[in-house]
């Protein structure tokens, strides 16, 4: 007797076929560390899943990630590293450096792609180590370029001509985070995947720091995008 195949179930007319999701994630070097930030709406399609996304990650003590793509994907893989970078420095009795965790992530991203089922993720690792700052954007596979400034994410393309036009090298801290506000602004204003509250992690040798809304709101001045 012959058995037939299950069938996917069909989706419905009033829903879309996938469920797109949105986010703006930026880096940016300066004289002596390096600025990474991200807004905190995470989106569903035209549906605001969480207006309290976060979406930035420290790894190590002077390293931290971005994460855009599936939710899922990224706290996972934000796990993983971080198991791994203190199974290195239990193991070595060091830090592991900034370029070493890039190297570990790509390696990540890579190995899962050739198993044909990726990670869906556009990361941004950024950190300080011996050498300096890096900024180290990704893709899916694992490709990784070490730049001086990036953006990811569905509002990146209204993020980056700000970027581009303003970034210079050897910036000040306060004027690079004023940049990548900018350029977050800029996302904010323009994307609808992108909004409801901004994040900034600054990276120099003494360690991770977090803005303040208090510091965020300052930098922007009268262009701070959100009412209260």
């Amino acid at each position: 007797m012959a058995h037939s195949r299950p069938t996917q179930p069909k989706t419905p007319d009033y829903l879309p076929d996938e469920v797109k999701h949105g986010t703006t994630t930026l880096a940016m070097i300066f004289k002596g560390g390096v600025v990474l930030a991200a807004d905190n709406r995470a989106s569903a399609g035209y549906m605001v899943a969480s207006p309290t996304a976060k979406k930035l990650h420290p790894l190590a003590k002077k390293t931290a990630m971005s994460i855009a793509g599936s939710v899922s994907d990224a706290q996972y893989v934000v796990k993983l590293m971080r198991a791994e970078i203190n199974l290195f420095e239990l193991n070595r009795g060091r830090d592991m450096s900034a370029s070493a965790i890039a190297n570990l992530l790509s390696n990540v991203l890579y190995g899962q792609y050739r198993k044909y089922f990726p990670y869906f993720i556009g990361p941004i690792l950024a950190g300080f180590d011996h050498n300096g700052p890096h900024v180290f954007p990704m893709d899916i596979a694992g490709s990784m370029t070490e730049e001086p400034w990036a953006a990811t994410g569905s509002g990146s393309p209204y993020a980056i001509g700000v970027m581009e036009a303003m970034y210079e090298p050897e910036l000040e801290e306060s004027k690079a985070v004023s940049i990548v506000l900018l350029g977050l602004r800029s996302a904010i204003k323009k994307d609808i995947a992108t909004g409801d509250g901004i994040d900034v992690l600054v990276i120099t040798d003494a360690g991770i720091k977090k803005l303040t809304k208090a510091e965020i709101k300052k930098s922007l001045g009268t262009k701070y995008p959100f009412k209260e």
